[in-house]
């Protein structure tokens, strides 16, 4: 498995992933194409084979980074892919931010394994199902 910047002809399979997880708020194929190559945004895949198995999207300003969307196949889990994108993707010196369901005790795990530390919930805040947003960082 390497981890390596998103492509264009990346993004179909990158949709794919990101459909079979976030079926209510899941992005665009011009979403992820609107990022490639701009300034401030950080867009990688993780490939196995030749496959698309995981990607992380991220976006800088000044200081701090970003987590806005993180996904691996679901034949894919649990093999590490998700923390080399993470660690792939940000600069260790820079604080991160992130937010994630209340009910992602998967995705909570690994920030917490990574030194994230909640500070903060919005209620709420996703839909289908309604449901609350942790607020994480890994302060630095």
């Amino acid at each position: 498995m390497t981890v390596r910047a998103m492509l264009e002809g990346d993004i179909p399979a990158v949709v794919e992933i990101e459909r079979e997880c976030f079926t209510a708020e899941a992005w665009s194929e011009g979403s992820f194409k609107y990022r490639l190559g701009k300034s401030g945004f950080i867009s990688l895949v993780a490939v196995d084979s030749g496959e698309v198995v995981g990607y992380i999207a991220a976006s800088e300003i000044l200081d701090e980074q970003y987590l806005d969307s993180l996904a691996v196949r679901a034949d894919y889990r649990g093999q590490g892919i998700a923390t080399a994108l993470m660690k792939s993707a940000f600069d260790t010196e820079k604080t991160v931010y992130l937010e994630v369901r209340e009910s992602n005790l998967p995705a909570i795990n690994l920030y917490k394994k990574l030194g994230f530390e909640e500070y903060a919930k919005r209620r709420d805040y996703y839909e289908n199902p309604t449901e609350n947003a942790i607020l994480m960082r890994n302060e630095k």
